[in-house]
């Protein structure tokens, strides 16, 4: 079978291009003749003199907002309190006081600690492009929890502060509340994505590009969950479409005694003032001054003069209980009373120490003693004074 020629002459040059897919050809037939013709008018624009290339100006450029990868929309994801800021966009968030009435802000730890209901202000700083529009900015705050297993956990209102409440009941479910004039409440109590949280959002003033958020806490840290403790305030940028552009994280820690508590986390391995091995020493002396107190007699005066002889109490003296050691395992809910129980124990059996007559059972008795001094000291306690509210489960 032969292959018809092909006439050179034809007008139109037929290129073939192949795809892998399904063995599918496309062919494009291009007329010479109109390109040549639009190549010819286009080099006659260009070298006329009259001819101008039209300004772009903000109506032309499309808005770079729409852009935004859709990686960086939050929408049906949890909340994320990692730093985060886009490479055209610049945003800080400090707090406009380091300390005041019922808060206090650690340069130390980054961490600011305040006590329930008592009020605290931000200040929220942007930087755009000239190109982006200063409209429809906000800034949006919302309490999440920093523990990586339980993120994805919503923190509501405990009931005893909610009881108290009387707030509108479309706030009640804040724990967050703001108190600046322009701000809106967003999100429901149990909602488990970024938009379904409950937050409070605040509109950015357009010409300046900042705003300064008051905020007030209504429940403590001890309110939530104990795997919720450790909480953080995330301030992310938002445009009018919801995109973040920026976040921002800020650790709080709402108790009773923000001070003490900020110095104990501080100074992580401060100990007791008074050392715990002279506890039981001491206790041990006060055993004897009160013992003795108590087993002697006012020596009373006879008729001449002499001094009666002293009749000493001997029915006060108890013998030692019979020595069974035993290994007891007793689970406590934090190290703190772990080792208060094992101070007790050490004072308990310095006391048989002391009453005891056999040096035999003196010795059985110190070997107990320091067996739970050795155990005792291995406990770590890094918050052994932090107050009742603290996170010490």
């Amino acid at each position: 079978m032969s292959t018809p020629p092909i006439d050179d002459g034809d007008d139109t040059i037929a290129d073939e291009d192949m795809f892998a897919a399904g063995n599918a050809s496309q062919i494009s037939i291009i007329n010479s003749e109109v390109l040549a013709t639009h190549i010819l008018q286009f080099a006659d624009e260009v070298n006329d003199d009259n001819f101008t290339i039209p300004a772009l100006s903000q109506e032309t450029i499309p808005d770079l907002k729409f852009s935004l990868p859709s990686s960086l929309n939050p929408a049906g994801k949890y909340p994320s309190s990692d730093d985060f800021c886009h490479d055209d966009v610049a945003c800080t968030v400090l707090p406009s006081s380091t300390q005041g009435s019922g808060f206090i802000y650690s340069q130390q730890l980054q961490k600011l600690f305040l006590k329930t209901e008592s009020t605290c202000s931000f200040d929220v700083k942007c930087e755009l492009p000239g190109l982006f529009s200063t409209q429809g900015w906000y800034v949006r705050v919302m309490l999440v929890s920093l523990a990586p297993e339980s993120q994805h956990e919503p923190i509501v209102r405990c009931h005893n502060h909610l009881a108290k409440d009387t707030a509108p009941e479309h706030v009640k479910k804040h724990v967050v509340r703001c108190r600046n004039v322009r701000h809106e409440y967003v999100g429901t109590g149990n909602g488990p994505f970024f938009e379904d949280r409950c937050a409070v959002r605040v509109p950015l003033d357009p010409e300046e590009l900042c705003v300064n958020i008051m905020l007030q806490f209504m429940c403590q840290n001890t309110c939530f969950r104990a795997n919720q403790r450790r909480t953080g305030l995330v301030f992310t940028l938002e445009n009018d479409q919801g995109h973040i552009w920026a976040r921002r994280m800020v650790q709080v820690k709402i108790c009773i005694n923000y001070r003490r508590d900020m110095q104990n986390e501080e100074n992580p391995n401060r100990t007791h003032s008074t050392n715990t091995s002279s506890i039981a020493g001491s206790s041990g002396n006060g055993s004897v001054r009160r013992y003795k107190a108590r087993n002697q007699r006012r020596r009373p005066q006879t008729s001449t003069g002499r001094v009666a002889q002293q009749v000493i109490r001997t029915d006060s003296f108890h013998c030692p209980p019979n020595l069974e050691p035993c290994l007891v395992d007793i689970e406590m809910p934090n190290m703190r009373m772990a080792k208060r129980l094992m101070d007790i124990a050490i004072g308990m059996i310095s006391t048989h120490v002391l009453r005891a007559e056999d040096p035999e059972t003196k010795a059985q008795l110190m070997e107990h003693i320091a067996n739970i001094r050795s155990k005792r000291d291995m406990l770590v306690v890094c918050n052994s004074q932090c107050s009742v509210d603290s996170d010490l489960l």
